[in-house]
């Protein structure tokens, strides 16, 4: 498959996002260090670039939080994404871990 092909490939509909969402892809992570829920954007339209192997996509991305908690960690998150279906083949955190939404929301309302 050529670069083109797979860059084809990764933007056709998908999974079902709300309207207006089709290309971004939201990652949820907390803090080690302070527990901090975070929250983060990705757009799969221009921040995805091709991996090493040259048919996936990989994005980086760094978390900080809001300071309220007098902590400045970030947190690095890698993803690997397929071309095809634009799931996460692979993920990778430093300095935290990947929580689900319903996980963000309750810590972030401090339940």
């Amino acid at each position: 498959m050529g670069f083109l092909d797979a860059l084809r490939n990764l933007f056709k509909a998908g999974g079902a996002r709300p309207a207006g969402e089709e290309n971004i892809y939201w990652i949820y992570a907390q803090c080690q260090r302070c527990g901090e829920p975070l929250k983060g954007r990705i757009d799969l339209l221009n921040e995805l670039s091709l991996a090493e192997d040259g048919e996936s996509w990989v994005v980086r991305k760094g978390l900080i939080g809001s300071g309220a908690r007098r902590c400045f960690q970030v947190v690095e998150v890698t993803l690997t994404f397929d071309p095809a279906k634009r799931q996460v083949l692979e993920s990778n955190v430093v300095g935290g871990r990947l929580i689900t939404r319903e996980e963000y929301e309750a810590l972030a309302q401090g339940r």
